[in-house]
């Protein structure tokens, strides 16, 4: 378990993140409020396919806390990250650090903004 800095306006409330198999769930004090979710399609490659958290959340960084648990566990195992995830896509694309877990610099055929229920997933 691990206390996620939920910033806002609010008053500060605990957020815990936990790894769940291959998930991280936020919890709190409500209960569930986010999460994301990647899995294994090779022994070295994982996809993230689901990032969410709670519409009174969204905005206070939590979605990219929770990226950023999946990135360290990614590079503490030496593997490499597709971004199926149209949320987690957009952060590879505007941010360099991810860059050496990016599986493909051209992964734009990956992102499904459809088929997700990410945070930056744009619906017409």
């Amino acid at each position: 378990m691990r206390e996620i800095d939920g910033r806002s306006d609010k008053p500060q409330e605990e957020v815990i993140a936990e790894k769940q198999g291959n998930s991280y769930i936020l919890t709190g004090v409500g209960g569930t409020i986010g999460e994301i979710h990647f899995r294994m399609i090779d022994v070295d490659t994982w996809v993230i396919d689901r990032t969410y958290v709670q519409a009174e959340y969204r905005g206070q960084g939590l979605a990219k806390q929770l990226l950023d648990l999946v990135v360290d566990e990614a590079r503490e195992r030496g593997r490499r990250i597709i971004p199926s995830c149209s949320y987690v896509l957009e952060q590879f694309k505007q941010d360099e650090t991810y860059a050496d877990v990016w599986d493909n610099k051209n992964a734009a055929d990956y992102a499904d903004p459809y088929s997700t229920d990410s945070v930056g997933a744009t619906r017409s």
